[in-house]
């Protein structure tokens, strides 16, 4: 049986005002992910060429002159996750946090402590009773200079205290509009031995085409080396960060396109539903008249 004309009109009504805030975030993410894009690609360029600069001084240098290059055991992890603060991002989330339980599968919980970023990962967490050290939540995936270096400087802290024997960050890598990739990336210590292309994150920089390039260096590699690695740390928590906000937003504007696009389909079986109810309904007023008439002539 055909459902009521007004129980459909009331459906197509509450769809049509879905359908109005689903196109709206939509498109205000697709503004922030046009922002974000811009600034990501402008720092990029800064970051590859400071990357670039860095893995050929590393080349030739001894491990223990700097304390970001030691290697220790491996028996406490700092992970930072960085996910977002609120959801309507179809499995951007959950595409992180199922990275985030592999690797710490692969390491042993009682290994790990973490630092979030981003309530979905601190509400994920503590539910099961992780050990989180750090959270930062309610940035709304804005960046600010202020958060990743305060960030930066957490990590670092955790590392060079050795709270941390190694320090890791799983956040998504932006690779275009409509592709990102959820991505494990090593932060510290600060490895000269594997290539970017081995790590698979899109952020470092092959140091095999870093060797190719002769430096004059002046006053010595240790003295250059001790004010660039702090840059580079800051710079690259900025990338990473960078690419994990443009990614949700791109993952948002994606999520609400497909929204909109069935409530429209939606709107459209309704109304066709709606049609022949209308169409039911006045054939049987056709019919009640006729009857009644055929009755009045008997």
């Amino acid at each position: 049986m055909l459902q009521s004309l007004r129980t459909i009109k009331r459906r197509i009504r509450s769809v049509e005002n879905t359908k109005k805030i689903t196109r709206a975030m939509e498109m205000v993410s697709g503004a922030k992910l046009k922002k974000s894009e811009a600034v990501l690609r402008a720092g990029n360029a800064y970051f590859l060429k400071l990357e670039a600069m860095f893995k050929n001084l590393l080349c030739g240098i001894d491990v223990a002159v700097h304390p970001f290059l030691e290697e220790r055991p491996k028996n406490n992890t700092a992970l930072c996750v960085i996910t977002s603060d609120t959801g309507l991002s179809s499995t951007y989330n959950d595409n992180i946090i199922r990275l985030c339980e592999q690797f710490i599968r692969g390491q042993g919980k009682e290994k790990i402590k973490l630092i979030t970023v981003g309530k979905k990962a601190f509400s994920y967490f503590k539910k099961r009773d992780f050990h989180i050290l750090h959270s930062y939540v309610g940035l709304q995936g804005v960046f600010s200079k202020n958060i990743s270096d305060e960030i930066a400087n957490t990590l670092t802290r955790l590392f060079l205290s050795k709270e941390a024997d190694e320090v890791y960050i799983i956040y998504t890598h932006f690779i275009s509009a409509l592709k990102y990739k959820p991505t494990l990336e090593k932060f510290l210590n600060i490895e000269r031995a594997k290539a970017a292309s081995q790590r698979g994150s899109g952020l470092a920089f092959n140091i095999a085409k870093a060797e190719e390039i002769e430096y004059i260096l002046e006053p010595s590699r240790e003295r250059i080396l001790e004010d660039l690695i702090p840059r580079y740390i800051s710079a690259k928590m900025r990338a990473i960060l960078l690419n994990a906000f443009t990614s949700e937003h791109s993952a948002r504007m994606i999520a609400m396109k497909a929204a909109t696009d069935n409530a429209e389909t939606m709107i459209d079986s309704l109304t066709l539903l709606r049609n022949k109810a209308r169409q039911a309904s006045i054939t049987k007023e056709i019919i009640e008249v006729s009857s009644a008439a055929e009755l009045l002539k008997g």
